[in-house]
């Protein structure tokens, strides 16, 4: 490829490096190779977020942090004829997404760190043009003075929010009105799309009748309502397909919500094709299908799979025409499979310029592509964005998402594949391993979330990068009940917190001393919410393994998920989907507190940090102090830190800051 560079942001004038680097901090000093960066460049603010390209694939909006401003919107010009700008920058929030509406306007949401008292508030939605000189809200916050001066008439209540873009050309999107449940109010009953005119702020039904208790809804390339799944029962979801008239539905399928792995899951809506799930691989792994409306079944064979793991696809099409010109999946990693002859020759272009990296390509104009958006990244690197130009065949920087990390300090990610004590394959990746011939590290078990969730993916994670900078090998380990891995090995966890789900995370530990890469007398273990469970659950299973435990918003008795008043898990939840997922409050009560790491404290021997955001309705705080006050009674008193106005997953860069900062030296004090 000729002209490939490494360059300034796009058609680089001074101003323009400012607005999308920040100024007056002068170059970026990089850490010496000896040493490991600062704490800040992991968990400080990236400085470039997201960029997408218009529709016509001429300008591109950068979604842009650092440089002591606000998270901003930035639009260049690529055809280079308008000089970049700043396109809207708040004082006191972020824009935290965006999306383009047509060639001249775009929509975007924001969120704030900083509010005082963390009350709940929407995201709320905006809309500005693309000069900068019109913008007006379309659906509030709880309240919008600090977003916008130039407020519409016309604005909808937060309860609404953005679903899906409208017909091509016009100046519509689709948004959503959230009707809560009358005497449950956290909890949606049903979801009303409306077809949103940014300009004015009039709406319009987008369906004239609709099946009852909507929860989900999907659209085609002309913003036509074509799928939708019902809660009509509160065990089972009901699946609608209509012909894009606002007024036909079919029934098409009714399944049990815990059965529908085994029968079929929506995936995406292209023109009049549905796109479905189903679990058919050798280990019950989700593949992609084609639904077949004659046999009303998915069709026989597979259109995307990936052996060892479930497939997520997400369709790169043409905003304007709707055809499919390929699909990003990811399994291990994510790949782009390109149906477009013209931009199947640009990936393997930029993949011969960029290699060892996943280069995902947008193109805007997908029928007719002209210039490409490209994000590449690797396990090392958190990311970089360039634009291509495929007529002049030229590859230029847009930006660096966190220039203070160097992809030669960086660790990188393997993914293991071993065996637990009873023969149940256990994936597990590992980050930092020693040199060959060099002595086992002192470890640290990451023990991930959900855990109706996948843990580790082919990319940079500030966590494990953070860990492994400071001299540790990470073990994430993807126990059973771990999502993204096949149904066999997601319901292989069904009723085994604290037993089996737990041997797998100490298996996994083996597994690395084994190899020689961990040290097993010098090992801690951390985790946030169920993977904080996992590790205090691992201090009184695993009574002399652990040098120290560090747990942060975590669960701490399995009952309290069912008797907890204001957390976010919903009535339907816990008298349908808990009992099988977790055990049965009253008929597996002796298994619940036989694996209760607070009615087991008194086990814990190891010195233990607890962090827990006061305002997480997620694992509410009573968790965390519950477990403090426990550890206190039987002499082993925490380290208890408590951070105002956070939730569950912390959002201010000070939080982490500090946390982080914590974590450091208690590692630093109990594992070396």
């Amino acid at each position: 490829m000729k002209n490939t560079k490494d360059l300034k942001p796009f058609w680089t004038l001074k101003l323009a490096a400012c607005l999308i680097m920040g100024c007056g901090l002068g170059p970026i000093a990089l850490a010496a190779p000896s040493t490991p960066p600062p704490l800040e460049a992991f968990f400080g603010p990236a400085s470039m977020i997201d960029a997408k390209l218009s529709p016509s694939g001429r300008w591109v909006v950068s979604l842009v942090g650092g440089g002591g401003m606000r998270d901003r919107l930035v639009l260049t010009d690529l055809e280079g004829q308008e000089p970049t700008k700043i396109l809207t920058v708040l004082k006191t929030a972020d824009v935290s997404s965006f999306n383009w509406v047509n060639e001249d306007w775009l929509t975007y949401s924001v969120t704030s760190v900083d509010e005082v008292n963390f009350n709940r508030k929407a995201n709320g939605l905006l809309a500005v043009n693309r000069k900068g000189d019109r913008t007006r809200m379309l659906i509030k916050r709880s309240y919008e003075k600090v977003l916008s001066d130039r407020v519409g008439a016309r604005v909808l209540e937060p309860d609404h929010y953005y679903l899906a873009p409208g017909a091509p050309g016009t100046n519509e999107i689709i948004v959503g009105h959230a009707n809560f449940h009358p005497t449950q109010w956290s909890e949606v009953a049903h979801v009303t799309p409306l077809a949103l005119d940014i300009e004015n702020g009039s709406t319009r039904k987008v369906v004239d009748t609709n099946p009852p208790n909507i929860l989900v809804w999907a659209f085609d390339h002309l913003g036509r309502a074509r799928f939708a799944l019902s809660k009509e029962d509160p065990q089972f979801h009901t699946m609608y397909w209509s012909p894009g008239d606002g007024k036909t539905w079919t029934r098409i399928a009714k399944f049990q919500i815990l059965e529908m792995d085994v029968n079929w899951v929506p995936a995406y809506v292209n023109n009049d094709n549905l796109f479905v799930y189903r679990a058919t691989g050798p280990k019950g792994e989700k593949q992609l299908y084609r639904f077949d409306f004659e046999t009303g079944k998915p069709e026989a064979q597979a259109w995307i799979a990936a052996p060892g793991f479930d497939v997520d696809a997400i369709p790169l099409e043409s905003p304007s025409s709707g055809t499919q010109h390929g699909a990003r999946i990811l399994a291990e990693t994510e790949n782009t499979v390109w149906m477009h002859p013209v931009m199947q020759d640009v990936q393997k272009k930029i993949d011969a310029a960029l290699p060892g990296r996943i280069n995902t390509l947008s193109c805007g104009a997908c029928d007719t592509p002209s210039n490409v958006l490209v994000r590449s990244y690797s396990d090392k690197d958190p990311g970089q964005y360039f634009v291509y130009q495929i007529a002049g065949n030229q590859l230029q920087r847009l930006g660096v998402r966190r220039p203070q990390i160097q992809p030669e300090q960086s660790f990188g990610v393997q993914l293991h594949r071993t065996q637990a004590r009873d023969g149940q394959e256990l994936p597990v990746w590992i980050t930092g391993t020693p040199e060959a011939g060099k002595p086992p590290k002192p470890a640290v078990v990451l023990v991930h979330g959900g855990p109706w969730a996948r843990g580790g993916y082919w990319r940079w994670n500030a966590d494990v990068e953070f860990l492994a900078s400071r001299g540790y090998v990470v073990i994430l380990p993807e126990f059973r009940g771990s999502d993204g891995y096949g149904i066999a090995h997601q319901r292989a966890g069904w009723k085994q917190w604290g037993q089996a789900m737990q041997d797998d995370v100490t298996d996994a530990l083996r597994f690395a001393t084994q190899k020689g890469w961990a040290d097993p007398k010098q090992v801690c273990i951390l985790g946030r919410g169920y993977g904080g469970y996992a590790a205090l659950m691992g201090a009184v299973k695993d009574t002399d393994q652990y040098r120290c435990v560090v747990a942060m918003s975590s669960m701490t008795d399995p009952t309290l998920l069912f008797s907890m008043l204001w957390s976010d898990i919903s009535e339907d939840a816990k008298l349908f989907a808990l009992p099988t997922l977790i055990g049965d409050p009253v008929k597996d009560a002796a298994m619940l507190a036989a694996n209760s790491p607070l009615l087991n404290a008194k086990r814990i021997k190891a010195p233990v940090l607890l962090a827990h955001g006061d305002k997480d309705t997620q694992v509410p705080i009573e968790h965390g102090e519950k477990m403090r006050d426990a550890l206190r009674a039987n002499g082993n008193a925490p380290e208890w830190v408590v951070y105002e106005g956070e939730g569950h997953s912390w959002r201010r860069p000070e939080t982490n800051y500090d946390f982080w900062g914590r974590v450091e030296k208690f590692l630093a004090k109990h594992l070396k």
